[in-house]
């Protein structure tokens, strides 16, 4: 039996509601609405690991350009051009006409993670490779497979997905595509209406984490320049 190694998220209020963190090689999906901030949320994820823990990462941006994601990130407190100097973070990025290539590169991208000691990755995000398949069964067995590539990286994974609308508070989302059914956890970033303030308030909230006993509660949450702070009692 694998033994059972917790990896911290380093974002603040985030271990407490998972009782620690993550199971090391977990693949989790990070779920919500346009605008949330589920690449900020994970991004997050990568510095803390970086900063704190030791633990590179890489970030794979299918839809976003390193250049663009550095500058929508530069509002935060976060050197990132620094780790990346000290290779404690590493970008790839993948334009939607090379989706083919991601797809049947997963040899490669383990080497740079066996390679450069990588623990954490990130994925942003799975519209572009759902988009590849022709049609629901197809897109199936492809994200079997591609998950079951992404497991053998043996790295601790978030996967971005945007959510369809829900109609009500009491019903739960589902991500376009249902990644989440595939993957061994499911985070949900999202809003919702705070009546006394009259405007929307952003939450988290942990929908399915295998093999950790979290808490089932969604947290309000605060974004500033120092990154999300989840805020739990």
């Amino acid at each position: 039996m694998r033994e059972r190694k917790i990896v911290n998220s380093g974002i603040p209020g985030l271990d407490k509601i998972l009782n620690g963190g993550f199971l090391e090689g977990s693949i989790i999906t990070i779920g919500g609405p346009s605008g949330a901030g589920k690449s900020t949320f994970a991004m997050q994820y990568l510095y803390e690991g970086a900063t704190k823990y030791d633990e590179p990462g890489i970030y794979i941006s299918i839809e976003e350009g390193k250049d663009s994601m550095l500058f929508n990130m530069s509002g935060y407190k976060w050197n990132l051009e620094e780790i990346e100097k000290k290779q404690k973070l590493i970008f790839l990025d993948y334009p939607v006409y090379e989706i083919d290539q991601f797809l049947h590169q997963s040899g490669a991208i383990k080497e740079i993670i066996n390679t450069a000691g990588v623990k954490r990755v990130v994925i942003d995000s799975i519209m572009p490779i759902a988009l590849y398949f022709k049609d629901d069964d197809e897109r199936k067995k492809g994200f079997l497979k591609f998950i079951e590539n992404v497991r053998k990286w043996g790295a601790t994974t978030f996967i971005i997905s945007e959510d369809t609308s829900v109609s009500s508070e009491d019903e739960l989302p589902n991500t376009t595509y249902g990644i989440e059914s595939f993957t061994d956890g499911w985070i949900n970033v999202s809003y919702m209406i705070d009546p006394k303030k009259k405007e929307r308030v952003r939450r988290v909230e942990v929908l399915k984490m295998k093999g950790i006993k979290h808490s089932t509660k969604h947290y309000p949450a605060q974004l500033s320049d120092d990154g999300f702070k989840i805020l739990v009692k």
